[in-house]
């Protein structure tokens, strides 16, 4: 990813303290004064980075770095199936996200790009139909190497959660990772957990009342009993809907022949047809779009 404008910015203001710097060690103290208006300035460019970064990136969109576009093109099945545009579009939309987001390690020194990448995907899969695809309440990642002890869930080894109050969303990378890239064998908790930010960051949406009794065509749909999922989560009192988008994108055609009405109303609310050649229901949008 190119060089991003608040660091371009930042240049000359640090040549300036530093020259003045320079000049008031070793010859007189009377330069110091003229330090602070280079000290203001790159005070002012810190505090507008995040402003600053995003103007540029959607001027100059953004692009994966290739070993994250090579996992798409190899393990994602949603992104080998869109267009070309629409695949620019997706990447596009990856590199923004990671780059508007706070991800941080917990046991781990650092989170590894691939991770972050899937992360992004995920979401960005969820809301491709979406013209503000952010969901902006949520801005924090947290990855934990593995299953792990919440403040929610502090007597329960889990893999993943989000917590509103804050804005965060927590994963395990060893639970993340095969989940998204062999979501047939295993039960995808990134689209899961983003399926239960919607629900929030769309509370004026009519979502569907589903009985527990969806269980059979989910396990008929998937494999997956529901034993097997919350052993997987780690967890108990599974969200319905968010259960059934994961189904959605991972089984589009099964999902659909089995619970066709379900599927429509996934389908309006996404504006997105994941059974179909191109997922995506609405046109390509230029790739210097803005986010409401």
């Amino acid at each position: 990813m190119r060089l991003p404008l608040s660091k371009i910015l930042a240049i000359p203001g640090i040549i300036g303290f530093a020259a003045f710097l320079y000049i008031t060690y070793f010859k007189s103290e009377e330069y110091a004064l003229y330090m602070v208006p280079f000290i203001i300035y790159l005070i002012g460019v810190y505090f507008l980075q995040p402003a600053i970064d995003w103007k540029w990136y959607q001027k100059y969109p953004p692009d994966v770095e290739a070993p994250l576009r090579k996992i798409f093109e190899q393990r994602i099945p949603y992104y080998q199936r869109l267009s070309d545009k629409n695949k620019q579009k997706f990447r596009m939309r990856v590199a923004l996200y990671i780059e508007a987001n706070d991800f941080r390690p917990q046991v781990i020194e650092e989170v590894p790009e691939d991770v972050k990448g899937i992360v992004a995907a995920n979401i960005v899969q969820l809301t491709f139909g979406q013209k503000d695809y952010l969901l902006n309440m949520f801005e924090r990642v947290v990855i934990y190497p593995g299953v792990f002890l919440s403040r929610q869930h502090p007597d329960r080894f889990h893999a993943s959660e989000i917590f509103a109050e804050d804005g965060v969303s927590l994963f395990a990378m060893d639970h993340l990772m095969p989940g998204t890239i062999y979501s047939d064998k295993y039960f995808n908790i990134g689209l899961y957990e983003y399926a239960k930010v919607f629900q929030l960051t769309r509370p004026d949406i009519a979502y569907p009342e589903l009985s527990e009794n969806l269980w059979a065509d989910f396990e008929k749909i998937s494999r997956f009993p529901r034993k097997k999922v919350e052993e997987f989560l780690g967890l108990e009192n599974l969200n319905l809907w968010a259960v059934s988008i994961v189904f959605f994108f991972s089984f589009p055609e099964k999902f659909k022949a089995a619970l066709p009405e379900l599927y429509q109303s996934h389908t309006n609310t996404l504006n997105q047809h994941p059974a179909q050649e191109e997922p995506v229901i609405v046109p390509y949008e230029d790739a210097k779009e803005t986010v409401s």
